[in-house]
């Protein structure tokens, strides 16, 4: 199903446009979007747009985009003008720019505090939905880091995740229960799809260590303290270790840390990639990123009646009528907590326990 498209900038709203894409995401900041027309009787000639103006870019009734023009490419032909724009959220500012304050400390702020902070000189707004966050006694900047690196490594260390919302605010929360009206099914609204099950990028036991003079003790000296999580997905030997954030909590940060990133290990080690005709659900509302859907798909393995998180979503218009990419992960993989592992398909399990003699 394809709906209009409209770019509004400097106070006028082009529509005709006939080629796009339009992809956000939860781990992709800022959204983005590239647009084309070629139609000399559009009056494409009249359109003036500029790299830097402001605009909202809307699919239908739905707001997708808000944020700037970063490119306008236009070309003439005898009987062909056709004009191309590219743009990115507003959170694009805090992608590319330096964090900057004062100097360069921050004291007892959790990960909204620190983003709207940082975040003020580019005039960004945050939105802070997360249920809970973890409050750093200190944060201290590195001098040329981004804005959002720095928002990113305490999110993530507080369970949390940021991305950009469609008004191009910079989004605090955890992940959603939200769910569109429809799933997708094999043979039904599903054009293509994959399902990649990867350990390359999974370890089986996350380390923390503290950092400290105990490094340095004589030898027969008790042992370095040490905090282990266990992945019982991997079965030979393969270690990563952290160091202990310096707070007065930071062993339970760092502890809490590396059960995250385990968990969002093994999410982007079950990555479903499908794409469906429609930009919309039954219900003639937008897909959009952080919201659950129900995949049925025997002939990938996929275990039924389990919910996937879209992770990101790309909407497209070209030649080939319209699509819609969607990359779906486990949204266990991003709980703060200790998730039970997901069942493995059949012929992986057997597999495995093979491998471990079972």
């Amino acid at each position: 199903m394809s709906l209009p498209i409209t770019l509004t900038s400097n106070g006028n709203s082009i529509s005709g446009w006939k080629e796009i894409r339009v992809t956000r995401g939860i781990e992709r900041i800022p959204s983005d979007f590239e647009i084309s027309m070629t139609d000399t009787l559009a009056g494409v000639d009249q359109i003036v747009i500029s790299p830097g103006d402001e605009c909202v870019l809307k699919i239908g009734e739905f707001t997708v985009i808000t944020g700037y023009i970063d490119r306008v490419a236009e070309s003439v032909a005898a009987h062909e003008h056709r004009l191309s724009i590219a743009g990115r959220g507003k959170c694009e500012d805090i992608v590319d720019c330096s964090a900057v304050f004062g100097t360069f400390q921050l004291q007892n702020v959790a990960p909204s505090d620190i983003a709207t902070t940082l975040c003020a000189p580019y005039g960004i707004e945050v939105v802070a939905k997360a249920e809970s966050e973890i409050v750093f006694s200190e944060v201290v900047l590195n001098v040329g880091e981004t804005v959002f690196a720095v928002i990113d490594r305490y999110c993530k260390q507080s369970q949390v995740i940021c991305y950009e919302n469609e008004y191009g605010q910079l989004l605090i929360t955890d992940v959603s229960s939200d769910a569109p009206s429809s799933g997708f099914e094999q043979g039904v609204n599903i054009k293509s799809a994959s399902y990649v099950r990867d350990l390359s990028q999974q370890y089986s036991n996350y380390l923390v260590y503290p950092i400290g003079q105990a490094l340095f003790t004589d030898a027969g000296q008790l042992p370095m303290a040490e905090f282990v999580y266990t992945n019982p997905l991997v079965t030979r030997n393969r270690f990563k270790a952290f160091i202990q954030q310096s707070s007065d909590v930071g062993a339970n940060i760092s502890n809490a840390h590396a059960v995250w990133e385990c968990n969002r290990r093994i999410a982007r080690g079950n990555v479903i990639s499908l794409t469906t005709d429609s930009w919309v659900d039954s219900s003639g509302n937008l897909y959009k990123p952080n919201t659950q859907v129900s995949v049925s798909y025997p002939k990938l393995k996929v275990q039924p009646n389990q919910k996937w998180l879209i992770s990101e979503v790309t909407y497209h218009l070209g030649l080939d009528g319209t699509s819609c990419d969607l990359v779906l992960m486990p949204p266990q993989g991003f709980s703060p907590e200790p998730i039970n592992y997901l069942l493995l398909p059949a012929d992986v399990q057997a597999a495995l326990n093979v491998t471990q003699g079972n």
